[in-house]
């Protein structure tokens, strides 16, 4: 089975789930049990995985899409950061993107707090996230720009030549 048919296959996984919960819900008028959409999400997240670590089905337009756009925010946040005023006498310091967040839309970041915290435990917001989300908003960008456009490059050309005698 090549990678392009394992992730058709996974794909078709798992919006069959979603579907048949959604009938189940629309049926019963209860809400449907939560394998499905375990299995739902596990097929979803193992088929973006495999598009983006398969070199034969990587988006590579939509990496170098996001890789140029990641570059735009990095450079918005940089830009913003050295333009703050001075205050209190120490210079523009870097805002981090969690402090972004929480000036932008703090109510998101409390939902995002609670529901991760629900998911998996308080381990996984407190130091983990937050240590990274703490980090300068322009680099964290810069990392995903990286990234994306890491991911987004075109493949190697090879060249056989074959000798006939």
């Amino acid at each position: 089975m090549t990678s392009s048919q394992l992730l058709k296959t996974l794909a078709v996984l798992s919006i069959s789930c979603v579907a048949a919960a959604a009938w189940l819900w629309h049926s019963t008028g209860e809400p449907p049990n939560h394998w499905l959409f375990r299995i739902a999400e596990m097929a979803f997240f193992a088929a973006l995985i495999i598009a983006i670590v398969s070199p034969d089905t990587r988006p590579r337009m939509l990496m170098r899409f996001l890789a140029a756009l990641f570059a735009l925010f990095a450079l918005i946040s940089f830009a913003s950061d050295i333009s703050r005023p001075a205050i209190d006498g120490q210079g523009p310091g870097a805002m981090s993107l969690l402090q972004h967040m929480q000036t932008l839309a703090p109510t998101f970041v409390a939902a995002l707090q609670r529901s991760i915290e629900n998911a998996t435990g308080a381990f996984v917001w407190d130091p983990l996230l937050t240590s990274i989300l703490s980090l300068p908003a322009w680099l964290l960008f810069l990392a995903f720009a990286i990234g994306a456009g890491f991911l987004g490059r075109p493949r190697r050309r090879v060249r056989i030549f074959v000798n006939d005698y």
